[in-house]
């Protein structure tokens, strides 16, 4: 279980920087910067847009299921 905190703190710290450099650097700014509209389905089955967020900072995760 020790390696597998590791490469989450790993993760985490990557996110955290990822973060930061946007927000200094202004990336994100642009209209070109922008992730097309697109909905998807949450963990209980109810659509979500992307466009339910706008305005607001979004961060997607894509977890690869096992198995």
């Amino acid at each position: 279980m020790g390696r597998m905190w590791q490469r989450w703190r790993v993760v985490g710290v990557a996110t955290v920087v990822a973060a930061i450099v946007l927000a200094v650097t202004g990336c994100g700014d642009s209209a070109q910067d922008r992730a097309p509209g697109f909905s998807l389905e949450n963990a209980l089955g109810a659509p979500v847009a992307l466009a339910d967020y706008s305005g607001t900072p979004v961060l997607l995760f894509f977890h690869m299921a096992d198995g």
